[in-house]
């Protein structure tokens, strides 16, 4: 039997920020409470019956892989509902039916490659300067990446209108690029032919800016970010490649391009899975910049808090891509780390396991209830 969570509260806010507010957020950390597997299962049971229009709203394009995804999709956002915390329901876009962040890659030539392990990868165009100069994008609709578009379409008519969506995986420009030309001829090329990389970069937020619009109307007006879980009405994107750069090359070739994105089509959020911290200064900004995602110790959550002075959410979870004797020993350590590090002023989300929700409550009445404005 699973546990009755609807009336244990969660120590920390109760309620996540519209990423639409032009107000600076609310201070505190707000929790999402991650529904175990036995829960989600149990949900799903119930999910056939919640798609009457299903079968009259497949789309050319659909295969069995759709309509597994949805129901999944609905048994996560059905299992979350059953738990306390801020975590904001909607549904997520499969990465198959666009490639992932690579499938938009596509238009602009090159060719993307479904790899043995369910990942794609881009062939790099020809390192010529004069050939990417000359490059013109397809039309998006033709892209392996517009599949995105189309499962929003078939989900969005098969729950009649009922669905929130959030954003497929999308990098912003800088990071697209990177994968067009490889990482080693772009960061050259930074120095070399920057006039090229800004002609690209030019091309691609244009057609970033249009296909986010599309699938923003697809989606009933709004998307949320894929990598938020208590933040609403802000996209988000993937910029890796700011942590391999310095804040000079940031703010000349990264940071221009996504405040252009952000002038058009709203807020937004970036997620970086190294480290952010030599270019949030810069980041900040951007009055569209509603959050930033990412790992600790890969960033040092006490500086990241000091730099940022509440002017934005930090989306932050355990690292990712370091061994784990650089990191924490287990998750009762880095829920931990999280509340002594956070000054109260300070706007973070943290993903907790249901499981962990005992710690976590225990943590926070330990330390004082940090979690709290």
């Amino acid at each position: 039997m699973l546990a009755d969570l609807n009336k244990k509260p969660v120590a920390g806010r109760s309620t996540g920020w519209n990423g639409r507010s032009t107000k600076q957020p609310s201070p505190g950390i707000a929790v999402a409470v991650t529904p175990c597997k036995e829960r989600t299962e149990e949900c799903r049971k119930e999910c056939p019956g919640l798609f009457p229009d299903e079968e009259k709203v497949r789309p050319a394009e659909w295969t069995p892989q759709w309509r597994d995804a949805l129901l999944d999709g609905m048994a996560r956002i059905l299992a979350g509902r059953q738990l306390p915390g801020a975590w904001f329901p909607a549904m997520g876009v499969p990465r198959f039916v666009h490639g992932q962040s690579q499938g938009i890659c596509d238009i602009f030539g090159t060719r993307v490659e479904l790899q043995p392990d369910g990942n794609y990868f881009v062939h790099p165009l020809p390192p010529d300067p004069a050939l990417v100069a000359a490059v013109q994008p397809r039309k998006p609709a033709t892209s392996m990446y517009w599949g995105a578009l189309k499962w929003i379409e078939y989900a969005r008519a098969a729950s009649r209108g009922t669905l929130e969506f959030r954003n497929p995986v999308m990098t912003g420009p800088f990071d697209t690029v990177n994968y067009l030309l490889g990482t080693t001829t772009l960061m050259e090329w930074v120095y070399t032919e920057p006039l090229v990389v800004h002609g690209l970069l030019d091309k691609v937020t244009a057609v970033i800016i249009e296909v986010v619009r599309a699938m923003q109307r697809s989606a009933g007006g709004a998307l949320h970010g894929d990598i938020l879980s208590c933040i609403s009405g802000a996209f988000s994107f993937c910029s890796e490649c700011r942590s391999l750069v310095s804040a000079e090359i940031h703010e000349e070739f990264e940071a221009p391009y996504l405040a252009r994105i952000g002038e058009v089509i709203g807020p937004y959020g970036i997620h970086s899975c190294g480290s952010w911290e030599r270019t949030i200064l810069v980041a900040l900004r951007d009055a569209n910049l509603r959050a930033m995602n990412g790992q600790v110790r890969e960033n040092d959550l006490v500086e990241l808090c000091r730099l940022a002075a509440g002017r934005i959410v930090l989306s932050i979870g355990p690292s990712q891509n370091l061994h784990e004797r650089y990191t924490w020993p287990d998750r009762k350590s880095f829920l931990k780390h999280i509340l002594e590090s956070t000054p109260a002023g300070q706007p973070l989300e943290v993903c907790v396991d249901e499981s962990e929700l005992v710690v976590w409550n225990n943590l926070n009445s330990r330390l004082g209830d940090r979690g709290n404005p």
